[in-house]
Order: C-alpha cells, then structure tokens, then sequence
C-alpha cells in the first residue's frame, strides 16, 4: 500500500523525526520498525519534541503527504515544514488491523492500523511494522498530491 512519510535530513541521509532518531533510514529497502527507548510503561523516549511521546510502536505514515501539527512556527504563529524535513513516498505491507484500544497498540502491529494520535488531524496515521522508502517527493509532487486529495499543502521553511 503506498503511503507518505515525513523524515528529517542529515548529510544527505534520511533519518525519523522524533523516535529512533539517530536509525538511518535507507531508501529501497523494506525496514523493521522498532519500538524505540522506553521512559515508562506507556511513553517511548523521543528527540526534539519534550522528551517523550505516548507508546505506539511503530512506522507513522499517511495517505496524503500533509501535517499541520508537525513542524516550526513563524513569528505569527504559522506551522511550517521545517527545512530539514522532506516527504517520501513509501510502501507498507501486511494485513489491516482493526484496532479500539483507546491508546492504540503498546506493541508493534502484526500488519498495520489506523489511529489518530492528534484530534485535529484529518487522516489517521497508518501505523505499521514494515515500511519500504521508494523515493522523496518534489515539493511540486507534494503539492499536486495534497491538491487532488482536498488539501492544501503545508508551507516550507526556506532554507538559511
């Protein structure tokens, strides 16, 4: 199934964001998702974001490559896509689960699931424990896919 994820760059190499964020992420390959340093019983360790997040192992992708919770504010309060972040353009693979636990699952999905972890967000994350990059969109291909699904694609910071 093809999905989108928002990784952060470093010398040329993709990495996540938040939870294993020192983990390269090679593109072409099919890739384990781990379930990350845990602080607590329900909260995983995470990097730039206060520290820790609610435990949900597992790749977080989307349907459409969009975000208005992920990002850096403007002086006027505008939430942008930080420079150092690009959408890719993925696969999962594996079996739907449905899942009504109101926190999701605390370990990793046997396929993948739908879940909305802010609710402000127009889609839910497709939280799976496989992921393969295939590529890195264009910020003209993020644009046209945001559009022919009723988005409008979240600005970009413009690099220093």
């Amino acid at each position: 199934m093809k999905t989108y994820k928002l990784f952060r760059v470093r010398n040329g190499k993709l990495y996540p964001l938040y939870v294993e964020a020192k983990r390269e992420m090679p593109v072409g390959v099919w890739l384990e998702a781990q379930v990350g340093e845990l602080a607590d019983e329900t909260h995983v360790k995470a990097s730039g974001c206060g520290g820790r997040l609610s435990l949900r192992p597992g790749f977080h992708s989307t349907e459409v490559p969009y975000t208005d919770w992920i990002g850096k504010r403007t002086e006027n309060g505008t939430l942008i896509q930080r420079a150092d972040t690009v959408w890719c353009e993925c696969e999962i693979r594996g079996e739907e689960q449905t899942i009504t636990a109101r926190y999701g699952l605390r370990t990793l999905p046997d396929g993948y699931y739908r879940y909305r972890t802010n609710a402000k967000q127009k889609d839910p994350w497709l939280i799976s424990r496989e992921l393969k990059i295939v590529k890195i969109l264009s910020n003209e291909e993020i644009d046209r896919i945001c559009e022919e699904n009723g988005f409008t694609a979240q600005e970009r910071e413009v690099s220093a």
